[in-house]
């Protein structure tokens, strides 16, 4: 049985690989792949150097480290995760298992597809899924943004103190605060499509112009980027039933990032913090190992 086994191997597991080294803790990351959300980066057209849209260099170091420490993490997928006698299971996806005294999970979150032509050839390729780290990059700039939640508006508020102009695409269906919305309509630089349905994305080597239907017709829109935003979903579909969940999915921490079941902790955007920052799941992944090596000395279990 080791000390640690910590799920996912994003920003934040990463980072709680390093410390947990670091404190000589008996540790296994098991992940299907290193580097998370961070492996995939936004380009934007006739942009080139820091106009660039990249993953952060650290979680480069990071990766790096944990490849040379091969005995340290297993790339695979992680079917189901109990508590069970003092001590927790991780059973794999070929079946296998591993055991440890204590668990960080921090496997993120994953973005919902709209799954209309153009997606998958225009992604990374001026389009994409999240804006809260790209705002500053559209200063006098159209950027079009769509979504099913607060979260593309929340988006809108935030991306309009830079753009010259926005347009966000409320999707049909979508469940939307009066007052967010009535704030956005108050900003003369975006214009809000209600009850929108996204047809098409089209342009180059870049996305160019997207296709929106609605009850104003149908309609193309130009812009210098774009983001399709519906609500992300945690990553918590091999936690099982003995270890509470939120009602999106995401798992509760405390300001150490201890959840409410003793020596599961959680760290990144799998606990629904909602800023999707690769330097914030970097801090939450090491203060969730600090946390843990805590635990594991206080409660004894950790192996001399």
């Amino acid at each position: 049985m080791r000390d640690l086994i910590i799920i996912g191997a994003g920003p934040a597991g990463l980072a709680a690989a390093l410390y947990a080294t670091r404190k000589r803790i008996d540790c296994l990351v098991i992940s299907k792949d290193l580097g998370g959300k961070s492996n995939y980066s936004v380009h934007l057209p006739e942009s080139e150097g820091p106009g660039a849209i990249r993953a952060d260099e650290l979680v480069t170091v990071y990766k790096n480290r944990l490849e040379y420490l091969r005995h340290s993490h297993r790339l695979a997928g992680v079917k189901e995760l109990t508590a069970s006698d003092g001590a927790f299971v991780c059973t794999l996806d070929d079946g296998s298992t591993e055991r440890a005294r204590a668990v960080i999970v921090a496997t993120g979150t994953h973005l919902r597809r709209i799954e209309v032509p153009g997606e998958k050839q225009f992604l990374s390729r001026g389009l994409g899924y999240s804006s809260i780290s790209y705002s500053h990059l559209f200063a006098g700039k159209r950027v079009f943004l769509a979504g099913d939640t607060d979260r593309v508006l929340d988006s809108t508020l935030e991306i309009s103190i830079h753009a010259d102009a926005v347009t966000t695409a409320l999707l049909a269906g979508g469940r939307y605060s009066p007052d967010l919305l009535a704030r956005v309509g108050e900003i003369d630089r975006v214009t809000v499509i209600e009850e929108a349905t996204i047809k098409e994305f089209r342009g180059d080597e870049y996305a160019r112009e997207v296709v929106v239907s609605s009850s104003a017709g149908e309609q193309t829109i130009a812009a210098d980027g774009f983001f399709v935003e519906p609500e992300p979903e945690p990553n918590t579909g091999f936690v099982g039933s003995g270890i509470g969940l939120e009602s999106n999915g995401s798992l509760k921490v405390d300001g150490e990032n201890r959840t409410g079941v003793p020596g599961l902790f959680a760290a990144g955007d799998v606990t629904g913090n909602g800023y999707e920052q690769i330097l914030v799941s970097l801090g939450e992944g090491a203060k969730a190992a600090l946390s843990a090596y805590r635990y594991l000395l206080k409660t004894g279990n950790r192996r001399e």
